[in-house]
Protein backbone atom coordinates (compact mmCIF):
# COMPACT_ATOMS: atom_id res chain seq x y z
CA UNK A 1 0.00 0.00 0.00
CA UNK A 2 1.50 3.30 -0.77
CA UNK A 3 1.64 6.33 1.88
CA UNK A 4 1.53 9.50 1.19
CA UNK A 5 2.02 12.44 3.52
CA UNK A 6 0.29 15.80 3.40
CA UNK A 7 1.10 19.19 4.68
CA UNK A 8 -2.26 21.34 5.37
CA UNK A 9 -1.43 25.15 5.48
CA UNK A 10 -4.10 27.45 7.20
CA UNK A 11 -5.99 25.87 9.61
CA UNK A 12 -9.67 27.90 9.46
CA UNK A 13 -12.72 26.48 8.99
CA UNK A 14 -11.55 24.78 5.58
CA UNK A 15 -8.48 23.50 7.08
CA UNK A 16 -10.35 21.99 9.87
CA UNK A 17 -12.81 20.38 7.51
CA UNK A 18 -10.01 18.58 5.57
CA UNK A 19 -7.65 18.05 8.77
CA UNK A 20 -11.19 15.93 10.40
CA UNK A 21 -12.61 14.19 6.98
CA UNK A 22 -8.99 12.76 6.79
CA UNK A 23 -8.91 11.45 10.02
CA UNK A 24 -12.75 10.28 10.51
CA UNK A 25 -12.96 8.64 7.03
CA UNK A 26 -9.75 7.49 7.03
CA UNK A 27 -10.39 3.61 6.32
CA UNK A 28 -12.93 4.42 3.89
CA UNK A 29 -10.14 6.49 1.82
CA UNK A 30 -8.28 3.16 2.20
CA UNK A 31 -10.69 0.77 0.90
CA UNK A 32 -11.06 2.99 -2.04
CA UNK A 33 -7.84 3.89 -3.42
CA UNK A 34 -5.80 1.70 -1.56
CA UNK A 35 -3.43 4.21 -0.34
CA UNK A 36 -3.19 5.68 3.29
CA UNK A 37 -3.04 9.10 3.74
CA UNK A 38 -1.69 10.57 6.87
CA UNK A 39 -1.31 14.15 8.04
CA UNK A 40 2.11 14.92 9.26
CA UNK A 41 2.49 18.62 9.49
CA UNK A 42 -0.03 21.68 9.41
CA UNK A 43 1.00 25.74 9.73
CA UNK A 44 -0.84 28.52 10.74
CA UNK A 45 -0.96 31.68 12.52
CA UNK A 46 -0.99 29.54 15.82
CA UNK A 47 -1.24 25.62 16.81
CA UNK A 48 -5.08 25.11 17.22
CA UNK A 49 -6.21 22.84 19.86
CA UNK A 50 -7.97 19.93 16.94
CA UNK A 51 -4.76 19.06 15.63
CA UNK A 52 -3.03 15.77 17.52
CA UNK A 53 0.46 16.82 19.64
CA UNK A 54 1.83 14.71 17.64
CA UNK A 55 1.65 16.28 14.10
CA UNK A 56 4.40 18.80 13.46
CA UNK A 57 3.60 22.65 13.66
CA UNK A 58 4.95 25.36 11.48
CA UNK A 59 4.48 29.08 12.38
CA UNK A 60 6.29 29.68 8.88
CA UNK A 61 4.13 28.08 6.10
CA UNK A 62 6.77 28.05 3.80
CA UNK A 63 8.62 25.11 6.27
CA UNK A 64 5.93 22.99 4.31
CA UNK A 65 7.43 23.10 1.11
CA UNK A 66 11.12 22.77 2.53
CA UNK A 67 9.88 19.35 4.51
CA UNK A 68 11.07 16.45 2.69
CA UNK A 69 8.75 14.69 4.36
CA UNK A 70 5.61 15.98 2.80
CA UNK A 71 4.05 14.35 -0.66
CA UNK A 72 1.27 16.71 -0.93
CA UNK A 73 0.70 20.37 0.40
CA UNK A 74 -3.00 21.85 0.94
CA UNK A 75 -3.21 25.45 0.70
CA UNK A 76 -6.49 26.37 2.20
CA UNK A 77 -5.46 30.04 4.00
CA UNK A 78 -6.61 32.23 0.82
CA UNK A 79 -4.96 35.45 0.03
CA UNK A 80 -2.44 35.84 -2.46
CA UNK A 81 1.12 36.42 -1.81
CA UNK A 82 2.18 34.25 0.76
CA UNK A 83 -0.12 31.64 -0.76
CA UNK A 84 1.60 32.24 -4.21
CA UNK A 85 4.97 31.75 -2.63
CA UNK A 86 3.73 28.35 -1.10
CA UNK A 87 2.77 27.16 -3.90
CA UNK A 88 5.94 28.09 -5.89
CA UNK A 89 7.56 27.15 -3.49
CA UNK A 90 6.41 23.64 -2.98
CA UNK A 91 5.76 22.85 -7.27
CA UNK A 92 10.07 23.61 -7.15
CA UNK A 93 10.34 21.23 -4.36
CA UNK A 94 8.53 18.29 -6.21
CA UNK A 95 5.39 18.29 -3.95
CA UNK A 96 2.10 18.19 -5.54
CA UNK A 97 -0.06 20.93 -4.70
CA UNK A 98 -4.26 21.26 -3.83
CA UNK A 99 -5.75 24.38 -3.15
CA UNK A 100 -8.67 26.20 -2.71
CA UNK A 101 -8.14 29.34 -3.73
CA UNK A 102 -9.85 30.83 -6.24
CA UNK A 103 -8.76 34.27 -6.33
CA UNK A 104 -4.88 33.07 -7.02
CA UNK A 105 -5.66 31.17 -9.71
CA UNK A 106 -8.23 33.69 -11.61
CA UNK A 107 -5.88 36.80 -11.20
CA UNK A 108 -2.79 34.81 -11.34
CA UNK A 109 -3.20 31.64 -13.71
CA UNK A 110 -0.60 32.34 -16.40
CA UNK A 111 2.46 32.14 -13.49
CA UNK A 112 1.18 29.37 -12.06
CA UNK A 113 0.59 27.53 -15.19
CA UNK A 114 4.16 28.33 -15.98
CA UNK A 115 5.33 26.91 -12.50
CA UNK A 116 3.50 23.61 -13.60
CA UNK A 117 5.08 23.25 -16.66
CA UNK A 118 8.48 24.14 -15.53
CA UNK A 119 8.42 21.59 -12.76
CA UNK A 120 5.91 19.19 -14.05
CA UNK A 121 3.28 19.50 -11.33
CA UNK A 122 -0.08 18.90 -10.21
CA UNK A 123 -2.35 21.35 -9.00
CA UNK A 124 -6.24 20.43 -7.69
CA UNK A 125 -8.56 22.91 -7.78
CA UNK A 126 -11.90 21.09 -7.58
CA UNK A 127 -12.69 23.55 -3.83
CA UNK A 128 -12.12 26.63 -5.39
CA UNK A 129 -15.25 26.98 -7.44
CA UNK A 130 -18.46 25.22 -6.27
CA UNK A 131 -17.38 23.28 -2.48
CA UNK A 132 -18.81 19.91 -2.75
CA UNK A 133 -19.87 20.25 -6.44
CA UNK A 134 -17.34 18.36 -8.61
CA UNK A 135 -17.54 20.96 -11.02
CA UNK A 136 -14.24 21.13 -12.20
CA UNK A 137 -13.69 17.09 -12.43
CA UNK A 138 -16.87 17.15 -14.71
CA UNK A 139 -15.19 19.75 -17.44
CA UNK A 140 -11.74 17.67 -17.08
CA UNK A 141 -13.05 14.41 -17.37
CA UNK A 142 -16.84 13.63 -17.24
CA UNK A 143 -17.14 16.41 -20.71
CA UNK A 144 -13.88 16.28 -22.32
CA UNK A 145 -15.27 15.07 -25.28
CA UNK A 146 -17.93 18.24 -25.34
CA UNK A 147 -17.49 21.50 -26.58
CA UNK A 148 -19.35 23.80 -23.36
CA UNK A 149 -21.13 26.56 -25.09
CA UNK A 150 -23.14 27.91 -21.88
CA UNK A 151 -22.43 28.00 -18.29
CA UNK A 152 -25.08 29.53 -15.70
CA UNK A 153 -23.60 29.62 -12.45
CA UNK A 154 -25.36 30.62 -9.07
CA UNK A 155 -22.13 30.29 -6.67
CA UNK A 156 -22.15 32.47 -3.81
CA UNK A 157 -24.47 30.67 -1.32
CA UNK A 158 -24.29 33.90 0.63
CA UNK A 159 -25.85 36.17 -2.28
CA UNK A 160 -28.52 33.45 -3.40
CA UNK A 161 -29.31 33.55 0.79
CA UNK A 162 -29.85 36.77 0.73
CA UNK A 163 -32.01 36.92 -2.10
CA UNK A 164 -34.00 34.23 -1.09
CA UNK A 165 -35.15 36.00 2.11
CA UNK A 166 -35.63 39.38 0.08
CA UNK A 167 -38.48 37.43 -2.12
CA UNK A 168 -39.71 34.71 0.85
CA UNK A 169 -40.04 36.67 3.37
CA UNK A 170 -40.51 40.47 1.42
CA UNK A 171 -37.63 41.80 3.53
CA UNK A 172 -35.48 44.54 2.53
CA UNK A 173 -31.39 44.25 1.24
CA UNK A 174 -29.85 45.64 4.70
CA UNK A 175 -32.26 42.99 6.82
CA UNK A 176 -31.51 40.49 4.43
CA UNK A 177 -28.02 40.67 4.74
CA UNK A 178 -27.90 41.26 8.54
CA UNK A 179 -29.70 37.97 9.09
CA UNK A 180 -26.89 36.36 6.63
CA UNK A 181 -24.46 37.59 9.25
CA UNK A 182 -26.10 36.42 11.97
CA UNK A 183 -26.37 33.15 11.09
CA UNK A 184 -22.98 33.02 9.05
CA UNK A 185 -23.54 32.88 6.15
CA UNK A 186 -22.02 36.12 5.29
CA UNK A 187 -19.04 38.15 7.00
CA UNK A 188 -18.69 41.36 8.79
CA UNK A 189 -17.24 42.88 5.50
CA UNK A 190 -19.69 41.14 3.12
CA UNK A 191 -18.26 43.29 0.22
CA UNK A 192 -16.38 40.56 -1.59
CA UNK A 193 -19.26 38.20 -1.68
CA UNK A 194 -22.72 40.99 -2.28
CA UNK A 195 -20.40 42.91 -4.93
CA UNK A 196 -19.91 39.49 -6.71
CA UNK A 197 -16.00 39.21 -6.95
CA UNK A 198 -16.41 36.08 -5.26
CA UNK A 199 -18.56 34.61 -8.09
CA UNK A 200 -16.36 36.52 -10.36
CA UNK A 201 -13.57 34.59 -9.64
CA UNK A 202 -15.25 31.13 -9.99
CA UNK A 203 -17.05 31.76 -13.34
CA UNK A 204 -13.05 33.06 -14.75
CA UNK A 205 -12.07 29.56 -13.77
CA UNK A 206 -14.72 27.97 -15.44
CA UNK A 207 -14.77 29.75 -18.43
CA UNK A 208 -10.74 28.87 -18.93
CA UNK A 209 -11.80 25.23 -18.41
CA UNK A 210 -15.19 25.49 -20.95
CA UNK A 211 -12.72 27.28 -23.42
CA UNK A 212 -8.96 25.58 -22.58
CA UNK A 213 -7.64 29.16 -22.22
CA UNK A 214 -5.84 31.20 -19.85
CA UNK A 215 -7.75 33.00 -16.76
CA UNK A 216 -8.90 36.70 -17.42
CA UNK A 217 -10.18 38.11 -15.33
CA UNK A 218 -9.28 41.43 -15.48
CA UNK A 219 -11.75 41.40 -18.62
CA UNK A 220 -14.51 40.23 -16.49
CA UNK A 221 -17.75 42.37 -16.55
CA UNK A 222 -18.75 42.61 -12.21
CA UNK A 223 -22.20 43.67 -11.01
CA UNK A 224 -23.69 42.28 -7.00
CA UNK A 225 -26.42 42.55 -5.73
CA UNK A 226 -25.85 45.47 -3.38
CA UNK A 227 -28.18 47.60 -5.43
CA UNK A 228 -31.05 45.17 -5.68
CA UNK A 229 -33.93 46.66 -3.97
CA UNK A 230 -37.38 44.81 -2.23
CA UNK A 231 -38.88 46.93 -5.13
CA UNK A 232 -36.80 44.83 -7.86
CA UNK A 233 -37.90 41.46 -6.45
CA UNK A 234 -41.32 42.43 -5.80
CA UNK A 235 -41.91 43.89 -9.82
CA UNK A 236 -39.87 41.12 -10.77
CA UNK A 237 -41.96 38.30 -9.14
CA UNK A 238 -45.43 39.81 -10.67
CA UNK A 239 -43.76 38.84 -14.20
CA UNK A 240 -43.11 35.10 -12.71
CA UNK A 241 -39.63 35.85 -12.24
CA UNK A 242 -36.69 35.43 -9.67
CA UNK A 243 -33.51 38.01 -9.33
CA UNK A 244 -30.69 35.18 -8.86
CA UNK A 245 -27.03 36.62 -8.79
CA UNK A 246 -25.09 34.60 -11.94
CA UNK A 247 -22.00 33.59 -13.14
CA UNK A 248 -22.49 33.71 -17.03
CA UNK A 249 -20.20 32.10 -20.16
CA UNK A 250 -21.83 32.11 -23.80
CA UNK A 251 -19.52 30.78 -26.47
CA UNK A 252 -20.82 33.75 -29.06
CA UNK A 253 -18.48 32.28 -32.46
CA UNK A 254 -15.22 32.68 -32.07
CA UNK A 255 -15.83 34.69 -28.71
CA UNK A 256 -17.26 34.70 -25.40
CA UNK A 257 -19.15 36.60 -22.55
CA UNK A 258 -17.65 36.32 -19.44
CA UNK A 259 -19.58 38.16 -16.84
CA UNK A 260 -21.33 38.49 -13.18
CA UNK A 261 -24.89 40.01 -12.39
CA UNK A 262 -27.76 40.12 -11.19
CA UNK A 263 -30.39 38.84 -13.51
CA UNK A 264 -34.13 37.81 -13.84
CA UNK A 265 -34.82 34.39 -14.10
CA UNK A 266 -38.18 32.87 -14.82
CA UNK A 267 -39.89 31.14 -12.00
CA UNK A 268 -40.36 27.73 -13.99
CA UNK A 269 -36.51 27.23 -15.11
CA UNK A 270 -34.83 24.92 -12.59
CA UNK A 271 -31.95 26.67 -11.76
CA UNK A 272 -34.27 29.86 -10.55
CA UNK A 273 -35.67 27.13 -7.67
CA UNK A 274 -32.42 26.60 -6.10
CA UNK A 275 -32.97 28.98 -3.35
CA UNK A 276 -31.35 29.48 0.33
CA UNK A 277 -27.32 28.95 0.40
CA UNK A 278 -27.24 26.47 -1.92
CA UNK A 279 -24.94 26.71 -5.25
CA UNK A 280 -25.74 25.39 -8.65
CA UNK A 281 -24.32 25.15 -12.18
CA UNK A 282 -26.02 24.41 -14.94
CA UNK A 283 -24.28 24.12 -18.22
CA UNK A 284 -24.46 23.05 -22.09
CA UNK A 285 -22.38 21.23 -24.10
CA UNK A 286 -22.90 19.91 -27.40
CA UNK A 287 -23.10 15.98 -26.99
CA UNK A 288 -24.65 16.03 -23.34
CA UNK A 289 -27.20 19.23 -23.58
CA UNK A 290 -27.57 20.40 -20.29
CA UNK A 291 -26.11 19.22 -17.00
CA UNK A 292 -27.28 20.74 -13.72
CA UNK A 293 -25.65 20.48 -10.43
CA UNK A 294 -26.64 21.65 -7.09
CA UNK A 295 -25.18 21.56 -3.44
CA UNK A 296 -23.51 23.03 -1.03
CA UNK A 297 -20.78 25.38 -2.28
CA UNK A 298 -18.91 27.01 0.96
CA UNK A 299 -17.87 25.90 4.63
CA UNK A 300 -16.02 23.24 6.49
CA UNK A 301 -16.90 20.00 5.42
CA UNK A 302 -18.33 20.43 2.12
CA UNK A 303 -15.14 22.58 0.62
CA UNK A 304 -12.98 20.17 2.41
CA UNK A 305 -14.73 17.35 0.65
CA UNK A 306 -14.14 18.78 -2.43
CA UNK A 307 -10.19 19.07 -1.02
CA UNK A 308 -9.95 15.38 -0.42
CA UNK A 309 -11.11 14.63 -3.61
CA UNK A 310 -8.50 15.96 -4.93
CA UNK A 311 -5.58 14.71 -2.66
CA UNK A 312 -6.69 11.08 -3.77
CA UNK A 313 -6.47 13.15 -7.63
CA UNK A 314 -3.14 14.15 -7.40
CA UNK A 315 -1.86 11.09 -5.32
CA UNK A 316 -3.12 8.91 -7.69
CA UNK A 317 -1.88 11.18 -10.90
CA UNK A 318 0.90 10.35 -12.77
CA UNK A 319 0.23 12.75 -15.94
CA UNK A 320 1.58 16.41 -16.10
CA UNK A 321 -0.85 18.23 -15.15
CA UNK A 322 -3.16 20.26 -17.59
CA UNK A 323 -4.39 23.23 -15.38
CA UNK A 324 -6.68 24.43 -17.70
CA UNK A 325 -7.89 21.82 -19.95
CA UNK A 326 -4.95 21.85 -22.12
CA UNK A 327 -1.12 21.88 -22.99
CA UNK A 328 0.42 25.15 -22.12
CA UNK A 329 1.98 25.63 -25.48
CA UNK A 330 -1.71 25.79 -26.80
CA UNK A 331 -3.55 28.21 -24.19
CA UNK A 332 -4.13 31.84 -24.88
CA UNK A 333 -6.28 34.43 -23.15
CA UNK A 334 -10.10 34.49 -24.65
CA UNK A 335 -11.79 36.68 -26.85
CA UNK A 336 -14.11 38.36 -24.22
CA UNK A 337 -16.77 40.54 -25.67
CA UNK A 338 -17.63 44.16 -23.61
CA UNK A 339 -21.41 44.06 -21.61
CA UNK A 340 -21.97 46.39 -24.31
CA UNK A 341 -22.31 43.65 -27.22
CA UNK A 342 -25.02 41.54 -24.84
CA UNK A 343 -27.63 40.59 -26.62
CA UNK A 344 -31.09 39.58 -25.05
CA UNK A 345 -33.55 40.77 -22.60
CA UNK A 346 -33.76 43.44 -20.22
CA UNK A 347 -36.21 44.52 -17.48
CA UNK A 348 -36.14 48.38 -16.76
CA UNK A 349 -37.21 49.86 -13.94
CA UNK A 350 -38.67 53.80 -13.25
CA UNK A 351 -40.83 55.87 -11.41
CA UNK A 352 -42.72 58.87 -13.02
CA UNK A 353 -46.05 61.27 -11.63
CA UNK A 354 -48.74 60.62 -13.53
CA UNK A 355 -49.77 64.11 -13.88
CA UNK A 356 -47.13 64.43 -16.16
CA UNK A 357 -47.45 61.10 -17.81
CA UNK A 358 -50.10 58.37 -18.24
CA UNK A 359 -49.48 54.53 -18.06
CA UNK A 360 -50.71 54.10 -22.23
CA UNK A 361 -48.46 56.66 -23.57
CA UNK A 362 -45.67 56.25 -20.85
CA UNK A 363 -43.18 54.06 -23.55
CA UNK A 364 -43.92 56.06 -26.12
CA UNK A 365 -43.14 59.23 -24.67
CA UNK A 366 -40.00 58.77 -22.84
CA UNK A 367 -38.45 55.96 -25.24
CA UNK A 368 -39.80 56.85 -28.60
CA UNK A 369 -40.16 53.81 -30.57
CA UNK A 370 -36.22 52.86 -29.18
CA UNK A 371 -36.93 49.58 -27.58
CA UNK A 372 -39.65 46.86 -27.97
CA UNK A 373 -41.53 46.53 -24.79
CA UNK A 374 -42.85 42.51 -24.49
CA UNK A 375 -44.22 42.92 -20.96
CA UNK A 376 -45.36 46.19 -18.85
CA UNK A 377 -46.28 46.67 -15.01
CA UNK A 378 -46.75 49.65 -13.45
CA UNK A 379 -47.32 49.66 -8.95
CA UNK A 380 -48.86 53.22 -7.19
CA UNK A 381 -45.37 53.68 -4.78
CA UNK A 382 -46.57 56.33 -2.20
CA UNK A 383 -43.82 55.53 -0.24
CA UNK A 384 -41.73 57.41 -2.45
CA UNK A 385 -43.98 60.62 -2.28
CA UNK A 386 -43.19 63.22 -0.16
CA UNK A 387 -45.23 65.80 -1.90
CA UNK A 388 -49.04 65.44 -1.79
CA UNK A 389 -49.49 66.91 -5.08
CA UNK A 390 -47.39 63.95 -6.79
CA UNK A 391 -48.59 60.78 -8.16
CA UNK A 392 -45.63 58.27 -8.24
CA UNK A 393 -45.75 55.18 -9.97
CA UNK A 394 -43.43 52.66 -10.66
CA UNK A 395 -43.06 51.40 -14.20
CA UNK A 396 -41.30 48.10 -15.10
CA UNK A 397 -40.65 47.05 -18.44
CA UNK A 398 -39.54 43.76 -19.55
CA UNK A 399 -38.10 44.53 -23.30
CA UNK A 400 -37.89 41.90 -26.41
CA UNK A 401 -33.89 41.30 -27.65
CA UNK A 402 -31.92 43.91 -27.88
CA UNK A 403 -28.08 44.72 -27.27
CA UNK A 404 -26.72 45.97 -24.36
CA UNK A 405 -25.74 49.04 -25.56
CA UNK A 406 -29.25 49.94 -27.39
CA UNK A 407 -30.65 49.92 -23.52
CA UNK A 408 -28.06 52.66 -22.08
CA UNK A 409 -28.38 54.30 -25.33
CA UNK A 410 -32.07 54.37 -24.82
CA UNK A 411 -32.16 55.30 -21.52
CA UNK A 412 -29.39 58.14 -21.73
CA UNK A 413 -31.77 60.11 -23.86
CA UNK A 414 -34.82 59.91 -21.96
CA UNK A 415 -36.24 63.54 -20.38
CA UNK A 416 -34.92 62.86 -16.97
CA UNK A 417 -37.76 65.74 -16.27
CA UNK A 418 -40.35 63.08 -16.75
CA UNK A 419 -38.73 60.05 -15.03
CA UNK A 420 -36.59 59.32 -12.09
CA UNK A 421 -34.86 56.15 -10.07
CA UNK A 422 -34.40 54.55 -13.66
CA UNK A 423 -32.18 51.49 -13.70
CA UNK A 424 -32.12 48.06 -15.93
CA UNK A 425 -31.55 44.08 -14.52
CA UNK A 426 -30.51 41.76 -16.92
CA UNK A 427 -32.76 38.68 -18.38
CA UNK A 428 -31.40 35.27 -18.39
CA UNK A 429 -33.37 32.25 -20.68
CA UNK A 430 -31.25 28.96 -19.96
CA UNK A 431 -34.16 27.19 -21.52
CA UNK A 432 -33.98 24.43 -19.05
Amino acid sequence: MKKFNIGIAGLGTVGRGVYEILQKQKDLLTLRTNCDFEVVAVASRSRKDFVAPSIRFYDNVLHLAQDAKIDIIVEVMGGYDLAKDLIHSALKNNKKVVTANKALLAEHGKEIQDWVDKYQGVIGYEASVAGANPIIKAFREGFVANEITEIFGILNGTCNFILTKMKNEKQDYKIALKEAQDLGFAEADPSFDVEGNDTAHKIVLLSSLACSSLPNYKQTYLEGINKISIDDINLADELGYKIKLLGVFKKIGDQIQQSVYPALIKNSEKIAQVDGSYNAILSKGNNFEYNLMIGRGAGGNPTGSAVVADIVDVACQTKHNFLFNAESVNLQLANIINISQRFGQYFIIFTFDKNNLSKASVIEQIFTNRINPAQCIFKENNSLNSDDTKFLITGAILTENHFEHEIVEAISLIDKSLVSNIKFIRVEQTNF
